[in-house]
């Protein structure tokens, strides 16, 4: 019985870090403006978090949780690290993080479309649910000005 309660326990533990995890995201975010026409559904801009240090790759790479989707101004998770806040809308990236990531992490329950160019203007390629963290290939890399997740 106590092993149950134990079992019990650690899955609830794992789903309030998951949703504590998704609602520090959606804290991040913020509504955007742009002079270009937003799609019907509206567009938000995504705030950069900064980590600093000797271990910041590791804790980027760590601080994107089961059903997010981040994106990393460098390779392998470092640098400034930026999470899609929700499915079902187009992303534009602000100014500070437009054309800079260089890897990502899909950990959501849908794709990720990734696009050169504000409001899904010409996508470059779609990464699919629950993917491993990746370094974009150097044809993507340093190009993605918005994203789009459909749910």
């Amino acid at each position: 019985m106590s092993n149950k309660i134990a079992l019990v326990a650690a899955g609830v533990t794992l789903l309030l870090a998951s949703t504590m995890g998704t609602a520090l995201a959606q804290d991040r975010t913020q509504t955007g403006s742009s002079s270009a026409t937003a799609p019907a559904a509206g567009s938000q801009v995504i705030e950069p978090i900064h980590f600093n240090g000797v271990d910041a790759g590791i804790e980027a790479w760590d601080n994107c949780h089961h059903g997010q989707a981040c994106l990393f101004q460098n390779s392998n998770g470092n640098g400034t690290m930026w999470v899609v806040p929700s499915c079902d809308r187009v992303y534009n990236l602000d100014s500070s993080i437009n054309n800079r990531a260089s890897s990502l992490w899909n950990r959501s329950g849908s794709s990720l479309n990734v696009y050169n160019g504000s409001n899904g203007n010409t996508m470059l390629g779609s990464y699919g649910a629950y993917g491993p963290p990746i370094n974009l290939p150097g044809n993507f890399n340093d190009k993605i000005s918005s994203v789009y997740a459909p749910c």
